[in-house]
């Protein structure tokens, strides 16, 4: 819409009214060849943000470090150099036998990107959310990865992290364990949750339980099947969004 406005602005003024302008000899008929071309219209952002691939090292003693793992995922659309996983892990105050809450987990993210992100995007950008509907989660999806400011001020948009549970997930063998990921694309034109696609990374070893690629598509039904699974199953941790 800016970039409409700002063309508009530019154009030469004409009031229909104008005597001067009707006094005036109708100008000749250009050319097709020197027809200025149409200013085109403004069109969405894609729902997408460029993130890095992340593993998880390969042993018994990081099994528990997909929080550590999704937050490295997240910090790379912010940041070219990404921070040790164990620097990670503290931030985040991650339990090698248990994991990461959401909550501890949101803050860890904020601390890391106070000295990347603009203040006019916030002084804490994510926030922990506890979101028990999908229309809720879906408006998140649509907000961060859409997100214009970012867009404008940083030259990208805001990938969202949820909380999941694996055993239905693609790549899990049917194994069962709270699971962390980041969004990093959707497509949601449909409003079919068993048409539209969310993309995410994967970053487990197979020592974890998981083996595939490290990217993939579900569709959003998938999605939330495994996020109403976090829902239920661990009601102890109230985050599944950090977005």
């Amino acid at each position: 819409m800016l970039l409409v406005l700002l063309a508009l602005l530019l154009l030469p003024a004409c009031s229909a009214g104008d005597p001067a302008a009707a006094a005036r000899p109708a100008p000749a008929t250009p050319s097709p060849s020197a027809t200025p071309a149409p200013t085109p219209l403004p069109t969405p952002l894609p729902l997408r943000v460029a993130v890095r691939a992340y593993h998880e090292p390969l042993d018994h003693a990081h099994r528990n470090y997909c929080g550590a793992g999704a937050t490295e995922v997240l910090l790379s659309a912010w940041m070219p150099a990404l921070p040790d996983v164990e620097a990670v892990a503290r931030a985040i105050r991650l339990d090698p036998d248990s994991g990461a809450t959401g909550a501890d987990t949101a803050a860890g993210i904020n601390a890391f990107l106070r000295s990347v992100a603009p203040p006019a995007l916030g002084h804490d950008r994510y926030a922990p959310l506890h979101l028990t509907g999908l229309d809720a989660v879906l408006q998140v999806l649509r907000a961060d990865l859409g997100d214009a400011q970012a867009m404008r001020l940083l030259g990208h948009t805001v990938p969202v992290m949820v909380q999941t549970m694996t055993r239905t997930m693609p790549g899990w063998n049917g194994w069962q364990a709270t699971h962390m990921i980041t969004v990093s694309a959707a497509s949601l034109d449909s409003g079919n949750p068993d048409v539209d696609t969310v993309t995410y990374a994967e970053t487990p070893s197979p020592i974890a339980g998981y083996n595939g690629p490290p990217f993939r598509t579900i569709t959003v039904r998938a999605l939330w099947t495994a996020m109403q699974a976090f829902l239920r199953d661990d009601p102890a941790d109230p985050v599944n969004v950090i977005a």
